[in-house]
Formats: C-alpha cells, structure tokens, sequence
C-alpha cells in the first residue's frame, strides 16, 4: 500500500536567526506544526536566546527585539524537544537546506553528528510544480495559492504557511500526475 505525503503525518518548520550564515549566526526564534492527514494537530514554538545582542537589521526584519529574548532558552535547551516533537516524521521548510544547517550546527555540537532527517523543500517543489511564476518567496505562493498570511519573517507564521503550501503543492501533484510518496515528492523539490 502506498503511503501518501497528503494522508501521513509531516512536519513543517521554520527559524529565523541573526543572520543567514549559519556558521556565523544563531537561531532566535524556532517554530513546528505537525501535519496528519491534512490537517495540523499540534504546535511547538519558542524564542531563543543566541547570548548576545541582536543586529539592529534581524529586529527591523522580524520584530524580535532583545527584551523578548531575555529569560528565554539557548538553542543548545530547545533541542531536544525540537527533536522529540518531530520524531522520524518528515521535515518540511520552505530553503529546508539552510534550516536544516542551522539545527545541524546545535545538533553536532550536542551529539557529535550531523542532522540529516528526511525534508523536503517547498521553494525547490513549488518551481517545479508551478514553473510559470514569477517569485518563489514563501508570501508570493501563499498569495498565489489563496492562502493566508500571517506575520512575514516570523516563525511560527512561516512553518504554518509552509505546511499549507505544502498541502496544495501535494494537492496540486496528485490531481495532475498521480504523485504522491516521499520519495516521488523529493525527487520533485532537489534544485535545479
């Protein structure tokens, strides 16, 4: 039987950081929603506090400022449960390579290897899927798409507006083409 992207359970992510080099920057805000059949059941977010004080541009940007950080956990506390919220499930972003790089970063430093979940990246999928569009940027899609936006550059907003993407681009797979498995849909979201 196969098993469908549309009818299992993934989960969609998001940071935003103090910049976008993650060998030179650190995560200040991290975001999921798990996805089971369709639908989003649950929600894990939290800010992050990188330990020093934020570039003026990533404030202006996101709208985080370094008084909502204080108190808030280093990256190296939010790990683990990042890591227990997604299970095995497939990971989902929209560029999920430079998520994915940040979580690697935190994830080698506390365990000694590389992150290397199964993921899939909606920008790469969405330029194969829909290849007449002019942008790809996450809000340009959801615009496209009919789907509501929330605050731009702001985690949890993102990883929902992600996982809603996602679903139509799946949707949009299926009716045209029959696809649907993990392995077709990745084939599908590698750059070109």
């Amino acid at each position: 039987m196969r098993e469908l992207l549309l009818e299992s359970t993934f989960v969609s992510f998001d940071v935003e950081a103090t910049g976008v080099d993650p060998s030179k920057s650190d995560i200040i805000e991290i975001a999921c929603v798990r996805v089971e059949g369709g639908i989003i059941t649950e929600r894990f977010s939290t800010l992050v506090n990188p330990g020093y004080t934020l570039p003026a541009r990533i404030t202006e940007l996101t709208g985080i400022t370094n008084a909502m950080l204080v108190g808030k956990p280093s990256m190296e506390e939010v790990l683990p449960k990042f890591l227990r919220f997604v299970g095995d499930s497939v990971l989902v972003a929209h560029r999920v390579e430079k998520d994915i790089a940040f979580i690697d970063k935190y994830y080698r430093r506390l365990y000694g290897k590389r992150f290397r979940p199964p993921h899939i990246c909606t920008f790469h999928l969405a330029r194969n899927v829909l290849p007449n569009l002019k942008k790809y940027t996450l809000k340009d899609l959801a615009d496209y798409l009919g789907i509501e936006y929330g605050r731009v550059h702001r985690a949890t907003d993102d990883a929902q507006t992600t996982a809603l993407v996602f679903l139509e681009l799946l949707r949009i797979l299926w009716n045209r083409l029959g696809i649907g498995e993990y392995l077709e849909v990745k084939k599908l979201s590698k750059g070109n």
